[in-house]
């Protein structure tokens, strides 16, 4: 299954926002595992990982009698690249593929590794199983050999999903979250407070925002909206490659104004952020036009 067929179907571009400028994102990673699963997606098992008695022989026991085993874990515990140690810590998932315990070493494939300047890389390769294991949060893995989902039971989880992005509905406990249309709006809207923050702060919610941004909520969403439109462009019609094309500038133009955010955190330039807000504002609008249009054509695929 493809990235941007699991995107969709985890419900991953309904971001959230509980008014904390330095968290925006899809929902919790176990939420997004159920809501795959829901969406008739493959079955995965989260366990939380519970410090003194989760240990390395529960991570052997995963990988060996499942079809692919998950860490989420602190980011500062990915010693395998400095970006992850000099920065703010955050949750991030990475895939577990080989553990070897005599030499106390794993084999991990991470594929959204954000460099200093901003550009996505994947890191395959060896990392420290005791630095590894100071930082995991849950493990998951899939229970069974999954099954691919019908052109038209993935068109129906993806308009779903979208449906859930334009309304911000879902039944929640916290009822100051915002998600989907209303979490990007909340989010860019609280911009106006960096204009009152000191130098070195405004600079660092800055960078967070812009490392937001760049994954997991915008850029992700329209870069994976149009993988999803060319995976299916058989299915839902002529019309794809229009939405295609509205995803394809919807991301250069987020881009533009990502890098902005990141260079007016260097420069410092607080009179900037009405301006920025403003301009977010208008591809938060563009965005919901784009996923609109989409969920016509998966509702009509759907059928």
């Amino acid at each position: 299954m493809a990235e941007a067929e699991l995107f969709m179907l985890c419900g991953s571009m309904c971001a959230e926002y509980g008014g904390d400028l330095k968290r925006f994102g899809p929902e919790k990673y176990p939420e997004q595992l159920q809501e795959m699963a829901a969406s008739g997606g493959p079955v995965i098992r989260v366990e939380p990982w519970v410090e003194g008695v989760s240990n390395e022989t529960d991570l052997l026991r995963v990988l060996t009698s499942g079809y692919g085993t998950m860490l989420h874990t602190s980011s500062t515990a990915l010693t395998y690249h400095d970006v992850y140690v000099k920065n703010y810590p955050r949750g991030h998932v990475i895939e577990l593929y080989g553990l070897d315990l005599q030499e106390r070493m794993v084999q991990v494939n991470d594929s959204f590794l954000l460099d200093s300047s901003g550009q996505a890389m994947t890191y395959v390769g060896s990392a420290r199983l005791d630095d590894l294991m100071q930082g995991i949060i849950e493990y998951a893995w899939l229970v069974e050999q999954p099954v691919p989902l019908s052109p038209r039971e993935m068109h129906a989880a993806c308009a779903y999903h979208i449906r859930q992005y334009v309304t911000g509905e879902k039944v929640t406990t916290d009822q100051h979250v915002k998600r989907g249309d209303a979490g990007y709006r909340a989010f860019v809207g609280d911009f106006h407070l960096l204009e009152d923050m000191e130098d070195q702060e405004f600079r660092t919610f800055c960078h967070e925002i812009y490392y937001n941004l760049r994954l997991g909520s915008a850029l992700h969403l329209a870069d994976y909206t149009a993988d999803y439109c060319l995976l299916h462009q058989a299915t839902l019609g002529p019309q794809a490659q229009h939405i295609i094309e509205l995803a394809q500038a919807l991301y250069a133009d987020w881009h533009k104004l990502n890098l902005h955010i990141y260079k007016t955190g260097l420069q410092l330039r607080k009179h900037r952020m009405p301006e920025i807000t403003e301009r977010a504002l208008h591809l938060i609008e563009r965005q919901r036009h784009m996923l609109e249009e989409l969920m016509i054509l998966t509702e009509q695929a759907a059928e």
